[in-house]
C-alpha cells in the first residue's frame, strides 16, 4: 500500500501511573477526567481498540448508556462509547454485540488500509500494545498520557515494544481534581 496515502490523525490516550504501568484499576476517574474522554471520543470519526482493551470495555460501557443510576459524567461517555463506530484489532473473533462494532484483521497494512479510509481523528484508549506497534510505524499522530496519582505494581507497563526513541513535542497540560495530569503531546516524524 502507498504510504503517502491521506490516514485519518490517530491520538493514543492512555493512563499511566507514575511508575509506567497501565493496569485499568490503577486510574483515578473524577468529572474532568470524563469530561476529557467524552469530548475526545465525540471529536473522532472511530475508536480503535486492541482485543484486550476491547473486552475491558464489554464488561461495563455497552450497557451504561442505558443506566439511570449512573452519575451524568459517566452517562455521557457511554452515550459517546456508544455512538462511536468501534474498530476491534483481532486475529481472533470478537463478539460484535456491541452497537456498531466491527472487527478488523491484525497487521499494518490492514490497519494502514482502515485508517486511509476515515477522514478525521480516530482515537485509541488503552490498547498499549496496539498503539505501540501504531507509534513504532509513525501511525500516531498525537499521544495523550493521564498521568495517575500512583504507582502502580500491576501490568501491563505502557510502551513496552517500543523499537526506537520517538520524539515529542508537548501540545498542553492539564490536571484534573483527582490529582491525575493530562499531558498532550504531538509526536515527532521518526
Amino acid at each position: 500500500m502507498d504510504r503517502s496515502l491521506q490516514l485519518a490523525h490517530v491520538i493514543h490516550s492512555i493512563n499511566v501511573t507514575a511508575g509506567g504501568l497501565c493496569h485499568h484499576q490503577d486510574s483515578s476517574i473524577g468529572d474532568a477526567h470524563l469530561e476529557y474522554a467524552t469530548q475526545l471520543t465525540r471529536s473522532a470519526a472511530a475508536m480503535l481498540l486492541g482485543r484486550h482493551t476491547f473486552e475491558l470495555f464489554m464488561q461495563f460501557w455497552p450497557q451504561a448508556a442505558s443506566r439511570t443510576d449512573l452519575p451524568a459524567g459517566t452517562l455521557a461517555l457511554a452515550e459517546a462509547f456508544h455512538t462511536i463506530p468501534k474498530l476491534v484489532v483481532s486475529g481472533t473473533s470478537v463478539a460484535l454485540t456491541w452497537h456498531n462494532t466491527s472487527q478488523i484483521k491484525p497487521g499494518l497494512e490492514s490497519i494502514r488500509k482502515t485508517l486511509a479510509g476515515i477522514q478525521g481523528r480516530v482515537v485509541i484508549f488503552g490498547s498499549p500494545s496496539l498503539a505501540s506497534s501504531l507509534l513504532n510505524e509513525g501511525l500516531v499522530n498525537e499521544l495523550h498520557i493521564v498521568a495517575q496519582p500512583y504507582i502502580g505494581v500491576a501490568d501491563p507497563r505502557a510502551f513496552t515494544a517500543i523499537k526506537q526513541r520517538i520524539g515529542l513535542s508537548l501540545l498542553g497540560v492539564d490536571s484534573f481534581e483527582s490529582g491525575s495530569v493530562l499531558l498532550r503531546y504531538k509526536v515527532n516524524e521518526i
